[in-house]
């Protein structure tokens, strides 16, 4: 029997680069909210002891590339579980956009499969597990608003008001990757230099919070980003602030009447979507 699942987006409100690691990762600390954007995941169980992904749009990877069949076969490993898996992925969240796609779509197949197979795990485990799929992965096995540490891997709960996003996604992708790579660490701050508040009370706590170290390398390889904040702010947005690596960009509003006037005045700078916090 087929299920269908969404599998949501998510934002950074706060993203700082401590260090760059031995592995060639880097310490990082974000907060993060999820959001309603969603893709929506089918299920099926096979027989056959295969994993086939597609997608709606034909833009995911096979193989080892796509984290969807890295999740399916890591836990088919684990548990020597020998029958397959047929994920189908109708695509509503922009591939290389900083809003967590791939990963988001990872951590929805695990959670699925291990209630499919009906596997037991502890939270930690299926975690380890996460890790070596991608950095965003625990945070969307916990899929709340977040505090993540570490490459991504340490995960602490954060309240967060209840807030509306325009989204604008400038149809270019940037490679997670070469951002980090051109990011040049001159001060390196200790964790404990930052100081993180576990509670936001209102919008303009979070507009206050708004800063990510990766736009310093993500706007000289795209200066749209760069225009759509100035465009968002402009069009009432309370803050503004690329997602991620990007290249997404997005505003906060403080009702969904401010974030629905505020799109009027930015559908010519690409993709465009309104969201709340989940």
């Amino acid at each position: 029997m087929k299920k269908h699942i969404k599998s949501p987006a998510k934002v950074n409100l706060f993203l700082k680069v401590l260090s760059k690691r031995p592995d060639g990762y880097h310490n990082i600390v974000s907060i993060v909210d999820i959001i309603s954007l969603y893709d929506v995941i089918s299920i099926e169980e096979l027989e056959d002891d295969v994993v086939i992904v597609n997608d709606d749009r034909g833009v995911l990877p096979e193989g080892q590339a796509n984290t969807i069949y890295r999740a399916a076969m890591l836990l088919k490993e684990r548990f020597n579980i020998h029958s397959g898996v047929k994920v189908f992925v109708e695509k509503h969240i922009p591939i290389g956009s900083g809003l967590g796609g791939p990963s988001s779509n990872a951590a929805t197949v695990l959670k699925e499969l291990i209630m499919m197979w009906e596997l037991k795990i502890s939270f930690d485990e299926l975690t380890d597990i996460g890790r070596k799929i991608g950095a965003d992965v625990p945070l969307f096995l916990f899929c709340k608003p977040c505090v993540m540490r570490g490459t991504g891997e340490a995960i602490s709960p954060v309240k967060l008001p209840s807030l509306w996003y325009l989204i604008v996604y400038p149809n270019v992708i940037l490679s997670t990757k070469a951002v980090y790579e051109g990011l040049k660490i001159v001060l390196t701050k200790k964790e404990n230099d930052i100081k993180l508040i576990e509670q936001f009370y209102s919008v303009h706590d979070i507009a206050g919070l708004l800063e990510n170290d990766l736009e310093t390398v993500a706007i000289p390889m795209c200066p749209t980003i760069k225009a759509i904040k100035d465009r968002i702010i402009k069009a009432g947005a309370i803050g503004a602030l690329m997602s991620g690596s990007g290249s997404s960009v997005f505003g906060i509003f403080e009702n969904e009447e401010g974030a629905e006037r505020g799109l009027l005045h930015l559908k010519d700078m690409g993709s465009v979507f309104i969201a709340h916090s989940i």
